[in-house]
């Protein structure tokens, strides 16, 4: 009895920490956080972001990535704001089924930011 109950406290420690894997490791967000930190998007549409505040379309934002076990969050701030300093607002996520089990990289994000985002490049 006492074996069994070992056996089960083992399954479920690891069922545990089978789940609570991010979906994209941190050394490897950092890299794609890296990525996007220099570039600045434009808004497609207007963007409800929380209750009571939209970011209009055409709006000028910066972008970062979070990650859960089960979600990606690709979050945005205004561009004339330091991400230190901008509370980062929900544009978009990826649910883990989404995905289905493969690796994420940037080629799957910037499709994701695209729906939602045109990169925007200064006039010269």
């Amino acid at each position: 009895m006492q074996e069994m109950v070992r056996i089960l406290t083992l399954l479920l420690a690891l069922l545990t920490l089978g789940c609570s894997a991010r979906l994209i490791k941190k050394d490897r967000l950092f890299e794609i956080n890296n990525h996007y930190q220099d570039r600045i998007y434009s808004l497609k549409k207007d963007t409800k972001v929380s209750a009571n505040e939209t970011f209009k379309k055409g709006m000028l934002v910066r972008i970062y990535i979070e990650s859960t076990p089960s979600l990606i969050k690709i979050k945005c701030f205004p561009a004339d704001q330091k991400r230190e300093h901008a509370i980062g607002r929900l544009l978009a996520y990826q649910v883990n089924e989404d995905f289905e089990k493969k690796a994420i990289n940037i080629e799957d994000l910037d499709k994701i930011v695209a729906n939602e985002l045109t990169e925007y490049k200064k006039k010269k």
